[in-house]
């Protein structure tokens, strides 16, 4: 699989040095041209570990409605064995501190800051070259890391802060909003929510005049890209008007040449081996499904390919019950019956029998069967559209979106869903699409329910999530400290003019 073809040489060691553009040491690449800075681009780190542990799963998916745990797996796997996940057990059951927090967080310092380093000296490079002769290609380049730092800042100040609220007080501080290429220049105070939102709109519109229509990789934003992310944005600012702005941008020139060039017909798919599903990969027209570069994906970051599967979790019951398990075909791939965890601990058997388990982005001859991403896909686009139609009163808009993508997901021949009574039952609906179209564990339903918890009596609206854990039973507020990661004492020691104190909670 060609995911990346850019390979940096040295990259840590010169992004560590203070003055690393004034010396080029032999042998070692040192960007000293617009070209050069481009292909930091397309370094790894950008794109592997955003919150994601050093596990490749995610901690997020474990707060929410999506997953489910076993007594076994939870208080065998993860507890009595002492698991290097055991954060995600203790978020299931909203035990807090999650993490233990004199440890490294990855999601942190692997996941944000790492991949900021490359967007802040690309900035900062490109930006000191730029010229009115090279103006066209210094732009394009510094387009693509502000679209790439807008989304890693948005996305770190909802995990790291509170839920957003449209029209209120977001003045909670979150985290450094860090812009500069100089690691000897002091770290800024912490940005609060507000703020970040600010800096996010800033630079997605300054990248939209420059941004490449088409970029080499889903794993560098094109302008689709920028547009899905303002709309994204939009969702959470709840400006439907410009939800529908921009996802009708991004989906009408993304379908210049075809709703085929977009999405998948899952009547068109099969197992390559049918005698053997759980372990089959899955054939596609294109046979691309199963990569980074799939005609769905639109932009490209590492998934949480874990969530659902034995020894780890479960899809939840509310979950499994939004498929229609005749017609829809997400069902009939994503949903596989297998053996769930057994064990016998201290004399007591623990054996889950045969449970539905989340084979998406199971392993299947090396590769997921299906591609996910915690980026953006072309049909999270159509739904963005479709939502912000359905809010703004365009009912039978809404309607047609939801019922295009459905044409793609159920059986051949399944009537299109009619016109619900109100508006409220068309935003349901999608919601609901929504849901059963993005990936089971990692951002997309923790921040889905953080966005929505504001809207409380409304259908689609959750204040409060419950676990169960065998007998036992653990509930948390969404709009509360269970919902927000806190930053490691290591980051607050080195830091103390944030003015947060160490988390000396037992863990």
């Amino acid at each position: 699989m060609r995911l990346f073809l850019i390979i940096i040489l040295t990259a840590a060691t010169f992004l560590s040095c203070n003055k690393f553009l004034d010396v080029k040491p032999k042998g070692k690449l040192i960007p000293t041209k617009i070209s050069e800075f481009d292909r930091l681009l397309d370094n790894t780190d950008i794109v592997e570990f955003p919150f994601l542990n050093n596990n490749r799963g995610s901690i997020l998916g474990y707060l929410t409605d999506n997953l489910t745990l076993s007594e076994g797996i939870g208080k065998i796997a993860y507890k009595a064995n002492n698991s290097p996940n055991i954060d995600n057990y203790y978020a299931y059951t909203f035990r807090e501190p999650y993490r233990n927090p004199n440890s490294p967080d990855w999601l942190w310092e692997r996941g944000t800051y790492r991949a900021m380093k490359y967007f802040n000296n690309v900035i900062d490079g490109v930006s000191g070259l730029r010229t009115e002769s090279n103006a066209e290609e210094a732009d394009a380049v510094l387009a693509q890391a502000y679209v790439n730092r807008a989304w890693a800042y948005f996305h770190t100040s909802m995990v790291y802060g509170p839920v957003y609220k449209p029209n209120g007080n977001n003045g909670t501080k979150t985290i450094p909003y860090l812009t500069s290429g100089d690691v000897s220049a002091p770290i800024p105070d912490l940005s609060t929510q507000e703020q970040v939102f600010a800096n996010v709109s800033a630079e997605l519109h300054r990248a939209l005049p420059a941004i490449p229509a088409v970029t080499n990789y889903p794993s560098r934003p094109n302008k689709a890209t920028a547009l899905t992310m303002l709309a994204y944005f939009h969702l959470f600012t709840q400006r439907y008007d410009s939800v529908v702005y921009y996802a009708n941008l991004a989906w009408t020139a993304a379908t210049a040449q075809g709703v085929d060039k977009v999405l998948y017909n899952y009547n068109e798919l099969s197992y390559a081996d049918p005698d053997n599903v759980l372990i089959s990969a899955i054939k596609s027209p294109d046979s691309r499904i199963h990569l980074p570069n799939s005609r769905e994906i639109l932009f490209f970051r590492s998934p949480d390919n874990t969530a659902g599967r034995i020894n780890v979790s479960y899809p939840s019951d509310e979950f499994i019950a939004l498929f229609d398990q005749d017609k829809d075909l997400r069902f009939k791939y994503f949903l596989l019956p297998a053996p769930g965890y057994k064990t016998t601990y201290n004399g007591t058997v623990y054996d889950d029998g045969i449970k539905l388990q989340y084979y998406r982005g199971a392993t299947a001859v090396g590769n997921p069967k299906f591609q996910m991403t915690a980026g953006f896909t072309y049909p999270e686009l159509l739904l963005m559209r479709a939502e912000g139609y359905a809010r703004t009163g365009m009912l039978p808009e809404a309607m047609d979106d939801l019922n295009l993508l459905r044409r793609y997901r159920f059986v051949t021949g399944t009537p299109d869903l009619t016109m619900p009574a109100s508006r409220d039952e068309v935003i349901r609906l999608v919601l609901e699409e929504r849901r059963r179209e993005l990936p089971l564990g990692h951002l997309k339903r923790y921040l889905d329910l953080k966005r929505l918890c504001t809207e409380a009596g409304k259908p689609w609206s959750k204040t409060k999530i419950t676990h169960q854990l065998g007998t036992e039973t653990f509930e948390a507020n969404i709009d509360g400290p269970a919902f927000v990661l806190p930053i490691v004492n290591a980051i607050l020691l080195l830091n103390p003019h944030w003015g947060i104190p160490p988390d000396t909670r037992p863990f």
